[in-house]
Protein backbone atom coordinates (compact mmCIF):
# COMPACT_ATOMS: atom_id res chain seq x y z
CA UNK A 1 0.00 0.00 0.00
CA UNK A 2 2.77 2.43 0.94
CA UNK A 3 4.69 1.67 -2.26
CA UNK A 4 1.54 2.25 -4.32
CA UNK A 5 0.96 5.57 -2.61
CA UNK A 6 4.58 6.62 -3.16
CA UNK A 7 4.40 5.62 -6.83
CA UNK A 8 1.18 7.58 -7.27
CA UNK A 9 2.68 10.63 -5.56
CA UNK A 10 5.79 10.43 -7.77
CA UNK A 11 3.60 10.17 -10.87
CA UNK A 12 1.53 13.13 -9.72
CA UNK A 13 4.66 15.22 -9.02
CA UNK A 14 6.20 14.35 -12.40
CA UNK A 15 2.99 15.22 -14.24
CA UNK A 16 2.71 18.54 -12.36
CA UNK A 17 6.35 19.35 -13.20
CA UNK A 18 5.75 18.54 -16.88
CA UNK A 19 2.60 20.68 -16.99
CA UNK A 20 4.41 23.56 -15.26
CA UNK A 21 7.29 23.30 -17.74
CA UNK A 22 4.91 23.37 -20.71
CA UNK A 23 3.02 26.33 -19.23
CA UNK A 24 6.28 28.22 -18.70
CA UNK A 25 7.32 27.57 -22.32
CA UNK A 26 3.92 28.83 -23.50
CA UNK A 27 4.18 31.98 -21.36
CA UNK A 28 7.71 32.71 -22.58
CA UNK A 29 6.61 32.44 -26.23
CA UNK A 30 3.62 34.67 -25.49
CA UNK A 31 5.90 37.23 -23.83
CA UNK A 32 8.12 37.39 -26.93
CA UNK A 33 5.12 37.89 -29.23
CA UNK A 34 3.59 40.52 -26.95
CA UNK A 35 6.90 42.39 -26.88
CA UNK A 36 7.00 42.34 -30.69
CA UNK A 37 3.39 43.55 -30.82
CA UNK A 38 4.20 46.42 -28.45
CA UNK A 39 7.18 47.35 -30.60
CA UNK A 40 4.92 47.40 -33.67
CA UNK A 41 2.40 49.59 -31.83
CA UNK A 42 5.20 51.95 -30.82
CA UNK A 43 6.40 52.24 -34.41
CA UNK A 44 2.79 52.82 -35.50
CA UNK A 45 2.36 55.59 -32.93
CA UNK A 46 5.59 57.22 -34.06
CA UNK A 47 4.48 57.22 -37.69
CA UNK A 48 1.03 58.47 -36.67
CA UNK A 49 2.67 61.33 -34.77
CA UNK A 50 4.80 62.18 -37.79
CA UNK A 51 1.73 62.10 -40.05
CA UNK A 52 -0.30 64.33 -37.72
CA UNK A 53 2.67 66.70 -37.39
CA UNK A 54 3.05 66.97 -41.18
CA UNK A 55 -0.69 67.59 -41.55
CA UNK A 56 -0.67 70.27 -38.83
CA UNK A 57 2.46 71.84 -40.36
CA UNK A 58 0.45 72.65 -43.49
CA UNK A 59 -1.98 74.77 -41.46
CA UNK A 60 0.25 76.09 -38.63
CA UNK A 61 3.87 76.91 -38.07
CA UNK A 62 6.28 74.14 -37.11
CA UNK A 63 6.36 75.25 -33.48
CA UNK A 64 2.57 75.43 -33.22
CA UNK A 65 2.23 72.01 -34.87
CA UNK A 66 4.70 70.48 -32.40
CA UNK A 67 2.90 72.09 -29.46
CA UNK A 68 -0.52 70.88 -30.63
CA UNK A 69 0.80 67.33 -31.17
CA UNK A 70 2.52 67.32 -27.76
CA UNK A 71 -0.70 68.49 -26.13
CA UNK A 72 -2.68 65.71 -27.85
CA UNK A 73 -0.13 63.13 -26.69
CA UNK A 74 -0.29 64.43 -23.11
CA UNK A 75 -4.11 64.34 -23.14
CA UNK A 76 -4.03 60.75 -24.44
CA UNK A 77 -1.54 59.79 -21.71
CA UNK A 78 -3.75 61.46 -19.09
CA UNK A 79 -6.77 59.50 -20.29
CA UNK A 80 -4.81 56.24 -20.02
CA UNK A 81 -3.55 57.15 -16.53
CA UNK A 82 -7.11 57.96 -15.44
CA UNK A 83 -8.37 54.63 -16.77
CA UNK A 84 -5.50 52.81 -15.05
CA UNK A 85 -6.21 54.49 -11.71
CA UNK A 86 -9.85 53.41 -11.79
CA UNK A 87 -9.05 49.70 -12.11
CA UNK A 88 -10.42 47.55 -9.31
CA UNK A 89 -9.56 44.05 -8.21
CA UNK A 90 -13.07 42.70 -8.60
CA UNK A 91 -15.27 40.26 -6.71
CA UNK A 92 -12.59 37.54 -6.72
CA UNK A 93 -10.47 39.62 -4.35
CA UNK A 94 -13.39 40.14 -1.99
CA UNK A 95 -14.09 36.40 -1.93
CA UNK A 96 -10.44 35.59 -1.24
CA UNK A 97 -10.29 38.26 1.49
CA UNK A 98 -13.39 36.72 3.13
CA UNK A 99 -11.72 33.30 3.05
CA UNK A 100 -8.52 34.77 4.51
CA UNK A 101 -10.44 36.59 7.25
CA UNK A 102 -12.36 33.40 8.08
CA UNK A 103 -9.11 31.42 8.27
CA UNK A 104 -7.54 34.09 10.52
CA UNK A 105 -10.57 34.06 12.81
CA UNK A 106 -10.40 30.26 13.06
CA UNK A 107 -6.69 30.35 13.80
CA UNK A 108 -7.09 33.09 16.39
CA UNK A 109 -9.93 31.13 18.03
CA UNK A 110 -7.68 28.09 18.24
CA UNK A 111 -4.84 30.19 19.66
CA UNK A 112 -7.21 31.70 22.25
CA UNK A 113 -8.30 28.19 23.28
CA UNK A 114 -4.68 27.13 23.67
CA UNK A 115 -3.95 30.25 25.73
CA UNK A 116 -6.96 29.52 27.94
CA UNK A 117 -5.86 25.89 28.41
CA UNK A 118 -2.33 27.01 29.28
CA UNK A 119 -3.72 29.54 31.79
CA UNK A 120 -5.94 26.89 33.38
CA UNK A 121 -3.01 24.46 33.53
CA UNK A 122 -0.80 27.13 35.11
CA UNK A 123 -3.48 27.92 37.68
CA UNK A 124 -3.86 24.22 38.48
CA UNK A 125 -0.11 23.86 38.95
CA UNK A 126 -0.12 26.91 41.26
CA UNK A 127 -2.94 25.42 43.36
CA UNK A 128 -1.14 22.08 43.62
CA UNK A 129 2.09 23.85 44.61
CA UNK A 130 0.27 25.85 47.28
CA UNK A 131 -1.34 22.68 48.62
CA UNK A 132 1.99 20.86 48.71
CA UNK A 133 3.70 23.84 50.35
CA UNK A 134 0.94 24.09 52.93
CA UNK A 135 1.13 20.39 53.71
CA UNK A 136 4.92 20.31 53.93
CA UNK A 137 5.08 23.43 56.10
CA UNK A 138 2.94 21.69 58.68
CA UNK A 139 0.00 24.03 58.27
CA UNK A 140 -2.24 21.39 56.72
CA UNK A 141 -5.38 20.54 58.68
CA UNK A 142 -4.38 23.07 61.34
CA UNK A 143 -1.40 20.92 62.38
CA UNK A 144 0.77 23.97 63.00
CA UNK A 145 -1.47 25.03 65.88
CA UNK A 146 -1.80 21.52 67.27
CA UNK A 147 1.87 20.51 66.83
CA UNK A 148 3.09 21.93 70.18
CA UNK A 149 0.38 19.99 71.99
CA UNK A 150 1.23 16.78 70.14
CA UNK A 151 4.96 17.19 70.78
CA UNK A 152 4.26 17.83 74.48
CA UNK A 153 2.09 14.69 74.67
CA UNK A 154 4.82 12.68 72.96
CA UNK A 155 7.41 14.00 75.41
CA UNK A 156 5.14 13.14 78.36
CA UNK A 157 4.56 9.70 76.95
CA UNK A 158 8.33 9.14 76.64
CA UNK A 159 8.93 10.14 80.29
CA UNK A 160 6.57 7.45 81.56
Amino acid sequence: MSEDFNAKMKLLIKSEKALLSLEMQKKSRQTVWIALALLAVLVGLITLNITVYLYLATMYTHIESGAILSGLNLVAAGVFFAIASRQTTGPETEAIEEIRNFAWSQVSTDIDEVKQNVTQFTNSISKVKKSVDTFTSGDAFGLKKVMPIISTLIDLNKKR
